[in-house]
């Protein structure tokens, strides 16, 4: 099962658009990545996203900054959020529980996802291009697991390839079991 789900993956990759698996909770989703991410030699920055997830989050900030002197006005900097360090350093990023984030984050991603391939960042006006090695992947448990999930846009879910991960089966489970604990067997 996991071959093939790993196939299913291999199988997107040949497409530049990002990946998004779905499949039950416990079935590999992250793991699959992480696994196909170290054995391809390419960092992954997994960002676990929520309903309090904010696009600031991802993407940075105004963030105080210690005063140089003692009657010196506190002062702000920017600071790159960890989505934006992942795409600056060519990263592998995989955005965990993607339909459990907030329309705001998945507008602000949109650019990034689509033909467009950048980031804009209006506080400081700049663009950030997407260099080929980033990679975006995207997980998400089906609408029916509940959890509070919702439903993405038909538009935004269009920017992804969208794999479908199987559940691992009894023998997978005891191939696993076996392979990690040998004295168990």
């Amino acid at each position: 099962t996991t071959s093939l789900n790993l196939a299913r993956v291999m199988r997107g990759l040949q497409l530049k658009k990002p990946i998004l698996l779905e499949g039950s909770p416990g079935v590999g989703k992250t793991s699959l990545i992480s696994a196909l991410a170290k054995a391809s030699g390419h960092n992954l920055v997994r960002i676990n996203l929520s309903e309090q997830s904010d696009i600031s989050d991802l993407l940075g900030s105004d963030l105080p900054v210690p005063s140089t002197s003692d009657n010196e006005d506190a002062q702000f900097a920017w600071c790159d959020g960890v989505f934006l360090q992942a795409l600056q350093a060519g990263d592998w990023v995989l955005l965990d529980e993607l339909n459990l984030a907030p329309q705001a984050v998945l507008e602000g991603l949109n650019a990034c996802l689509d033909h467009r391939s950048t980031v804009y960042i209006p506080e400081i006006d700049r663009a950030y291009a997407c260099p080929s090695s980033f990679r975006v992947f995207a997980a998400q448990n089906p609408l029916q697991e509940g959890g509070g999930r919702k439903g993405l846009p038909r538009s935004f879910l269009n920017r992804f390839t969208k794999v479908f991960v199987e559940a691992l089966s009894h023998d997978d489970l005891l191939y696993i079991t076996s392979s990690m604990f040998p004295k168990l067997v």
